[in-house]
Protein backbone atom coordinates (compact mmCIF):
# COMPACT_ATOMS: atom_id res chain seq x y z
CA UNK A 1 0.00 0.00 0.00
CA UNK A 2 1.33 3.44 -0.96
CA UNK A 3 2.17 5.73 1.94
CA UNK A 4 0.18 8.99 1.70
CA UNK A 5 2.14 12.14 0.94
CA UNK A 6 3.13 14.06 4.05
CA UNK A 7 2.27 17.77 3.94
CA UNK A 8 3.66 20.56 6.08
CA UNK A 9 1.01 23.08 7.10
CA UNK A 10 1.12 26.66 8.29
CA UNK A 11 -1.86 28.63 9.59
CA UNK A 12 -2.37 31.90 11.45
CA UNK A 13 -4.85 31.97 14.31
CA UNK A 14 -7.02 34.66 15.83
CA UNK A 15 -6.24 34.54 19.55
CA UNK A 16 -9.48 36.20 20.70
CA UNK A 17 -11.55 33.77 18.64
CA UNK A 18 -9.55 30.85 20.04
CA UNK A 19 -10.38 31.96 23.58
CA UNK A 20 -14.08 32.17 22.65
CA UNK A 21 -13.89 28.66 21.20
CA UNK A 22 -12.17 27.37 24.35
CA UNK A 23 -14.84 28.96 26.54
CA UNK A 24 -17.62 27.38 24.50
CA UNK A 25 -15.92 23.98 24.88
CA UNK A 26 -15.56 24.42 28.65
CA UNK A 27 -11.77 24.62 28.33
CA UNK A 28 -11.09 28.23 29.32
CA UNK A 29 -11.28 27.51 33.04
CA UNK A 30 -8.50 24.92 32.88
CA UNK A 31 -4.89 26.07 33.27
CA UNK A 32 -2.75 24.96 30.33
CA UNK A 33 0.53 26.80 29.88
CA UNK A 34 1.03 25.70 26.30
CA UNK A 35 -2.62 25.64 25.14
CA UNK A 36 -1.93 22.05 24.11
CA UNK A 37 -5.36 20.64 24.89
CA UNK A 38 -7.15 23.70 23.48
CA UNK A 39 -5.22 23.37 20.21
CA UNK A 40 -5.88 19.62 20.10
CA UNK A 41 -9.61 20.27 20.56
CA UNK A 42 -9.67 23.03 17.96
CA UNK A 43 -7.74 21.06 15.32
CA UNK A 44 -10.10 18.11 15.82
CA UNK A 45 -13.15 20.37 15.57
CA UNK A 46 -11.80 21.85 12.34
CA UNK A 47 -10.30 18.90 10.54
CA UNK A 48 -11.48 15.71 12.27
CA UNK A 49 -9.31 12.70 11.50
CA UNK A 50 -7.30 14.83 9.03
CA UNK A 51 -6.00 17.08 11.83
CA UNK A 52 -2.23 17.58 11.81
CA UNK A 53 -0.18 15.63 14.32
CA UNK A 54 2.43 16.43 15.42
CA UNK A 55 2.12 20.21 15.45
CA UNK A 56 3.97 23.17 16.92
CA UNK A 57 2.41 26.40 18.15
CA UNK A 58 4.86 29.23 17.59
CA UNK A 59 5.08 32.03 20.14
CA UNK A 60 2.35 34.55 19.51
CA UNK A 61 3.44 37.73 17.76
CA UNK A 62 1.02 39.51 20.08
CA UNK A 63 -1.85 38.52 22.36
CA UNK A 64 -4.27 38.46 19.43
CA UNK A 65 -2.48 36.09 17.06
CA UNK A 66 -0.32 32.97 16.80
CA UNK A 67 1.04 30.69 14.09
CA UNK A 68 0.66 26.92 14.01
CA UNK A 69 2.87 24.54 12.02
CA UNK A 70 2.07 20.87 11.57
CA UNK A 71 2.38 17.71 9.51
CA UNK A 72 -0.69 16.08 8.00
CA UNK A 73 -1.64 13.56 5.35
CA UNK A 74 -3.91 16.08 3.61
CA UNK A 75 -3.15 19.33 1.81
CA UNK A 76 -4.76 22.72 2.40
CA UNK A 77 -7.51 22.16 -0.18
CA UNK A 78 -8.72 18.91 1.36
CA UNK A 79 -8.46 20.31 4.89
CA UNK A 80 -10.53 23.39 4.03
CA UNK A 81 -13.12 21.30 2.21
CA UNK A 82 -13.55 19.26 5.39
CA UNK A 83 -13.69 22.34 7.62
CA UNK A 84 -16.26 24.15 5.45
CA UNK A 85 -18.46 21.07 5.34
CA UNK A 86 -18.25 19.87 8.94
CA UNK A 87 -16.58 22.34 11.35
CA UNK A 88 -18.47 24.29 13.98
CA UNK A 89 -18.81 27.89 12.71
CA UNK A 90 -17.19 29.14 15.92
CA UNK A 91 -14.13 26.98 15.20
CA UNK A 92 -13.88 28.46 11.70
CA UNK A 93 -13.55 31.99 13.12
CA UNK A 94 -10.23 31.01 14.75
CA UNK A 95 -8.46 30.48 11.42
CA UNK A 96 -7.39 33.77 9.87
CA UNK A 97 -8.77 33.98 6.30
CA UNK A 98 -6.52 32.71 3.54
CA UNK A 99 -3.68 31.89 5.98
CA UNK A 100 -3.80 28.10 5.63
CA UNK A 101 -0.96 26.94 3.40
CA UNK A 102 0.66 23.58 2.73
CA UNK A 103 3.55 22.02 0.86
CA UNK A 104 4.35 18.37 0.15
CA UNK A 105 7.39 17.10 2.00
CA UNK A 106 10.06 15.18 0.04
CA UNK A 107 9.01 11.65 -0.85
CA UNK A 108 12.54 10.35 -0.29
CA UNK A 109 15.54 11.37 1.77
CA UNK A 110 19.18 10.59 1.06
CA UNK A 111 21.50 8.57 3.26
CA UNK A 112 24.32 10.85 4.39
CA UNK A 113 22.21 13.98 3.95
CA UNK A 114 23.05 16.51 6.65
CA UNK A 115 20.49 18.88 8.13
CA UNK A 116 19.56 20.66 11.33
CA UNK A 117 16.63 19.50 13.43
CA UNK A 118 14.68 21.64 15.88
CA UNK A 119 12.09 20.01 18.11
CA UNK A 120 10.10 20.95 21.19
CA UNK A 121 9.77 17.64 23.01
CA UNK A 122 8.41 16.20 26.23
CA UNK A 123 11.19 13.94 27.59
CA UNK A 124 9.06 11.34 29.37
CA UNK A 125 8.93 7.55 29.53
CA UNK A 126 6.05 5.30 30.47
CA UNK A 127 6.73 2.20 32.57
CA UNK A 128 4.21 -0.05 34.33
CA UNK A 129 1.47 2.41 33.41
CA UNK A 130 3.27 5.36 35.04
CA UNK A 131 4.60 8.29 33.03
CA UNK A 132 7.68 9.98 34.45
CA UNK A 133 10.36 12.51 33.55
CA UNK A 134 13.37 10.64 32.10
CA UNK A 135 15.64 12.58 34.46
CA UNK A 136 13.72 11.27 37.48
CA UNK A 137 14.03 7.75 36.05
CA UNK A 138 17.79 8.27 35.82
CA UNK A 139 17.90 9.46 39.43
CA UNK A 140 16.10 6.29 40.52
CA UNK A 141 18.68 4.13 38.72
CA UNK A 142 21.90 6.05 39.31
CA UNK A 143 21.41 8.17 42.39
CA UNK A 144 24.30 10.58 42.93
CA UNK A 145 25.98 9.32 39.76
CA UNK A 146 23.17 10.77 37.63
CA UNK A 147 24.49 13.12 34.91
CA UNK A 148 23.14 16.69 34.69
CA UNK A 149 19.53 17.00 33.51
CA UNK A 150 20.55 18.45 30.13
CA UNK A 151 22.83 15.47 29.45
CA UNK A 152 20.06 13.02 30.34
CA UNK A 153 17.69 14.80 27.97
CA UNK A 154 20.26 14.84 25.15
CA UNK A 155 20.79 11.08 25.55
CA UNK A 156 17.02 10.59 25.49
CA UNK A 157 16.74 12.44 22.16
CA UNK A 158 19.53 10.35 20.68
CA UNK A 159 17.66 7.18 21.66
CA UNK A 160 14.46 8.50 20.06
CA UNK A 161 16.26 9.00 16.75
CA UNK A 162 18.63 6.04 16.99
CA UNK A 163 19.03 4.20 13.71
CA UNK A 164 17.36 6.93 11.68
CA UNK A 165 19.95 9.69 12.10
CA UNK A 166 23.35 10.24 13.64
CA UNK A 167 23.34 13.30 15.88
CA UNK A 168 26.61 15.20 15.64
CA UNK A 169 25.71 18.02 17.97
CA UNK A 170 22.73 18.50 20.29
CA UNK A 171 21.94 21.81 21.97
CA UNK A 172 19.18 22.52 24.43
CA UNK A 173 17.91 26.04 23.85
CA UNK A 174 15.28 25.97 26.57
CA UNK A 175 14.06 23.92 29.54
CA UNK A 176 10.80 24.38 31.39
CA UNK A 177 8.03 22.62 33.26
CA UNK A 178 4.53 23.29 32.00
CA UNK A 179 1.03 22.53 33.22
CA UNK A 180 -1.17 20.55 30.84
CA UNK A 181 -4.88 19.80 30.82
CA UNK A 182 -5.92 16.24 30.04
CA UNK A 183 -9.09 14.18 30.24
CA UNK A 184 -8.85 11.19 32.56
CA UNK A 185 -11.22 8.54 33.85
CA UNK A 186 -13.41 9.85 36.68
CA UNK A 187 -14.53 7.84 39.71
CA UNK A 188 -17.86 6.26 38.91
CA UNK A 189 -17.30 6.46 35.15
CA UNK A 190 -17.04 9.21 32.61
CA UNK A 191 -14.15 11.56 31.98
CA UNK A 192 -12.90 14.63 33.83
CA UNK A 193 -10.18 17.21 33.36
CA UNK A 194 -7.01 16.83 35.38
CA UNK A 195 -3.95 19.06 35.60
CA UNK A 196 -0.54 17.48 35.11
CA UNK A 197 2.93 19.00 35.05
CA UNK A 198 5.48 17.81 32.54
CA UNK A 199 8.98 18.82 31.39
CA UNK A 200 9.63 20.30 28.00
CA UNK A 201 12.93 20.76 26.21
CA UNK A 202 13.66 22.72 23.06
CA UNK A 203 16.38 20.85 21.14
CA UNK A 204 18.49 21.89 18.18
CA UNK A 205 20.70 19.24 16.60
CA UNK A 206 22.96 18.77 13.62
CA UNK A 207 22.19 15.40 12.09
CA UNK A 208 23.23 12.97 9.34
CA UNK A 209 20.47 10.80 7.91
CA UNK A 210 21.44 7.12 8.23
CA UNK A 211 18.20 5.33 7.31
CA UNK A 212 16.01 7.46 5.02
CA UNK A 213 12.89 5.30 5.49
CA UNK A 214 13.22 5.36 9.28
CA UNK A 215 13.77 9.11 9.22
CA UNK A 216 10.66 9.65 7.10
CA UNK A 217 8.63 7.56 9.56
CA UNK A 218 9.85 9.60 12.54
CA UNK A 219 9.10 12.84 10.70
CA UNK A 220 5.54 11.63 10.11
CA UNK A 221 5.05 10.30 13.64
CA UNK A 222 6.92 12.87 15.74
CA UNK A 223 9.25 12.46 18.72
CA UNK A 224 8.37 11.46 22.25
CA UNK A 225 5.07 11.65 24.10
CA UNK A 226 2.13 14.09 23.93
CA UNK A 227 2.51 14.53 20.19
CA UNK A 228 -1.19 15.38 19.80
CA UNK A 229 -0.75 18.31 22.18
CA UNK A 230 2.02 20.38 20.63
CA UNK A 231 5.17 18.29 21.18
CA UNK A 232 7.44 16.27 18.93
CA UNK A 233 7.30 18.04 15.55
CA UNK A 234 10.66 17.95 13.77
CA UNK A 235 11.40 21.27 12.08
CA UNK A 236 14.07 21.00 9.41
CA UNK A 237 16.70 23.53 8.38
CA UNK A 238 19.73 23.36 6.07
CA UNK A 239 22.92 22.38 7.83
CA UNK A 240 25.37 25.24 8.22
Amino acid sequence: MTTPTLHMLRMDLNGAALIRFAAAQGLARHDDDGFGYTMHAWLTAMFGDLAPKPFYLQSARDKYSATLLGYAQADQTRLMEHAVAFADPLALTVLRPDSLASKPMPSAWRAGQRLRLDVLACPMTRKDGIEKDVYLRALERLGEATPPRADVYRDWLKRQLQGAVELLDVRIDGLARVRMSRRAAAPGGGRRFVQIERPQALFSALANIRDPAAFAQILRRGVGRHRAFGFGMLLLKPAQ
